[in-house]
């Protein structure tokens, strides 16, 4: 079971994700529900849930900053935010930061249940690498971990490398090695899932959603989309899902 802390300042919409949405079936066990990201803060620092649950705007302290200084205790969890306001700027901070998924209020139930799916997904992804006290494997986890959080900033291979102090060939082969596909397919593959949870779970244009998960032009976005999910971007919003 994966823990799960929930936080937001309205209490019935705790409630509501404590009620609705079948956690354990899921395999999340929630751990903790605070109405303040300052009680949250110490909670996720001991508790170190897999997965935080977090209102986007609260007084003190927003869901972001909340999301920063977790990140800067490197504390490798998921994060889905859930909030009463379609912002574009805060879309595009969420998912410069990670995030699984950005839920509206009122939750829509399944739309909400494919988002916590996606962050178990992502969870158990991790798994695939099996884990060995070696400096190669912590080089590989921070790797993996840089691309989630900044796939939509503009990324390649060699400044990657450089980031970390790498040669780009070696930076290469460990993709290879732990997951059977190369950098470039990597992060292609998290930009198109991003963009297929936008285009579904969002009212974002198709540029602004090209925009958002890294393609600053959107008729390569468009082409690279239709190569992967056999649709266009505008097929695929209207598919049932």
């Amino acid at each position: 079971m994966y823990k799960a802390i929930i936080i937001d300042d309205e209490p019935w919409t705790i409630i509501d994700i404590e009620k609705t949405f079948s956690l354990e079936d899921m395999g999340f066990e929630i751990v903790g529900s605070y109405r303040t990201p300052q009680k949250a803060l110490p909670a996720i620092i001991s508790k170190k849930p897999d997965l935080v649950i977090t209102d986007i705007r609260m007084p003190g302290m927003t869901g972001m900053e909340l999301i920063k200084s977790v990140r800067s205790q490197k504390i490798n969890c998921e994060f889905i935010i859930v909030s009463g306001h379609s912002d574009f700027s805060y879309a595009q901070e969420a998912i410069s930061y990670g995030v699984a998924g950005y839920c509206l209020k009122p939750l829509d139930p399944h739309e909400t249940s494919e988002t916590l799916n996606r962050a178990k997904n992502h969870l158990d992804s991790r798994k695939t690498i099996t884990p060995e006290p070696s400096y190669l494997d912590d080089n590989f986890e921070g790797l993996r971990n840089y691309i989630i959080t900044h796939f939509s900033e503009k990324l390649t291979l060699k400044s990657l490398a450089a980031e970390f102090n790498m040669n780009p060939n070696y930076c290469c082969s460990l993709f290879t090695k732990y997951l059977g596909q190369t950098f470039s397919a990597y992060l292609t593959e998290l930009r198109i899932t991003e963009a297929q949870n936008l285009l579904h779970n969002s009212d974002y244009s198709l540029e602004e959603i090209a925009s958002l998960v890294g393609f600053k032009d959107y008729f390569y976005f468009s082409k690279v989309f239709k190569k992967y999910c056999k649709y266009s971007p505008k097929e695929y919003r209207t598919l049932p899902h």
